[in-house]
Parts: structure tokens; C-alpha cells; sequence
């Protein structure tokens, strides 16, 4: 399921809804069960947080958006400048005390949460 019990969600207008819990049991509009903390009303959607399957309404519930991000090595320097070495830590950009990043091997992916 895309909404987690205690995370709070925004609609399309903006409004915040904290998720308390999933009916599977009732009525196909309402399986989700949300409190709308504006006012704190219990609001009901369907599984994908929408008011109407057929329609983009204004009161949709979004879910949070998952991106992937590729995270690299980086080749470094030594202090004496005499040897480099690639860097234990991964990062998506290249940090400043990197001369670049390793981008030769397969990045490392990793899904997360905007």
C-alpha cells in the first residue's frame, strides 16, 4: 500500500490528512480512513486516496512520490598528496574535496522518499 498508519499526507489543494488506518472490509470508497488536521474531521477515500476514480478532484489524497538515486564513489587525494584512493562513503554529487566521482562502476540505487 502506498500510505503508511501516522504519516501525514497533503491533498491537491494543500490540505493535511494524517492516515489512521486501512478497512479493507468497508465499502470500496471508503478503505482508507484519514483525520483532517485543519479541522479534525475523518475523511474516507479510495485505496489510492482519490474522492472519485473517475476524476482528478481538488481533495485527492497524494501519496508520497518514491525517486531512485544513484550514488557514487569518489576518487580522493591523500593529505601528502602523493596517492589517491577511492572513498568508502557514496555520494550522489561530487563533494568538494573529491577530485570526481567514480562513475567507471555500476552506482549503487536506492530508492527514497521526496
Amino acid at each position: 500500500m502506498k500510505f503508511k498508519v501516522g504519516e501525514i499526507y497533503k491533498d491537491r489543494g494543500g490540505l493535511e490528512y494524517k492516515f489512521l488506518m486501512y478497512a479493507p472490509e468497508s465499502h470500496v470508497s471508503s478503505q482508507l480512513i484519514f483525520l483532517e488536521l485543519a479541522y479534525g474531521s475523518v475523511q474516507t477515500r479510495y485505496t489510492d486516496g482519490t474522492v472519485d476514480h473517475g476524476a482528478k478532484t481538488p481533495s485527492d489524497i497524494i501519496p508520497h512520490e518514491k525517486k531512485t538515486l544513484k550514488l557514487y564513489q569518489a576518487l580522493l587525494k591523500s593529505s601528502e598528496d602523493r596517492e589517491y584512493f577511492v572513498s568508502s562513503t557514496l555520494y550522489e554529487t561530487k563533494p568538494n574535496l573529491a577530485i570526481r566521482l567514480v562513475t567507471e562502476w555500476a552506482p549503487v540505487v536506492v530508492e527514497v522518499e521526496e
